[in-house]
């Protein structure tokens, strides 16, 4: 037991320095908003892993695995939601002349969520966290007895969501510290059409790719 926990640590840390679509998210909210609403971003991303850890040991994850039509549709959600929000992003691209008027115009133009709400949507409609749990949670719940599963699965959570938190908050907060320079209108219009770039870059590769 000891050995496979402290492997499920050993994992759960790598995974903190693969960038994927919750650091996509983390990115845009600290960049848009500072780093408070990146750090809420990666807050509401983290929260999204305990969902997924009540689904393994509920059996919806096996379930929702099972069934085609069910995975494609969490699939197609997530790249659509992904793809919308880069759309809004380069839409703001070419706004970026005057600040304090394109972050009002900005604020009319974002789907009306706020940092939290968003990071935790991009998480649940990742199909490969659910599948990354998928993977790793069973060896730890399988012996356990019925009605513990789920308390377990939700305390196994914390290591990822803690892992997680930690990495992508002190990644907002780095940017955090770049965003008056970031602010500029000239560096502002490039980053805002590399990040919607990358988002929908990764809406259209989770639309075309198979598990």
């Amino acid at each position: 037991m000891t050995d496979r926990l402290l492997g499920f640590v050993g994992v759960c840390v790598l995974l903190t320095f693969v960038p994927g679509v919750d650091t996509a998210m983390v990115t845009r909210s600290a960049l848009a908003r500072g780093a408070r609403a990146g750090v809420q971003t990666a807050l509401g991303a983290a929260s999204g892993l305990f969902v997924h850890a009540a689904a393994v040991a509920l059996g919806v994850s096996a379930l929702l695995a099972r069934s085609a039509a069910g995975f494609e549709v969490l699939r197609l959600c997530g790249a659509c939601y992904l793809v919308v929000l880069g759309v809004l992003t380069l839409r703001g691209a070419g706004r970026a002349g005057d600040d304090r008027e394109a972050d009002r115009a900005g604020q009319g133009r974002r789907l009306r969520l706020g940092p939290f709400a968003q990071g935790l949507l991009t998480n649940l409609t990742n199909p490969k966290a659910a599948l990354l749990f998928l993977t790793l949670l069973p060896q730890f719940l399988s012996s356990s007895p019925s009605g513990r599963a789920l308390p377990l699965a939700l305390a196994l959570a914390t290591i990822p969501a803690t892992c997680s938190f930690t990495g992508l908050s002190l990644y907002a907060l780095g940017l955090g510290r770049l965003r008056p320079l970031l602010r500029r209108p000239r560096v502002r219009r490039v980053q805002e059409r590399v990040v919607g770039g990358v988002l929908i870059g990764l809406g259209a590769r989770l639309a075309v790719e198979r598990a």
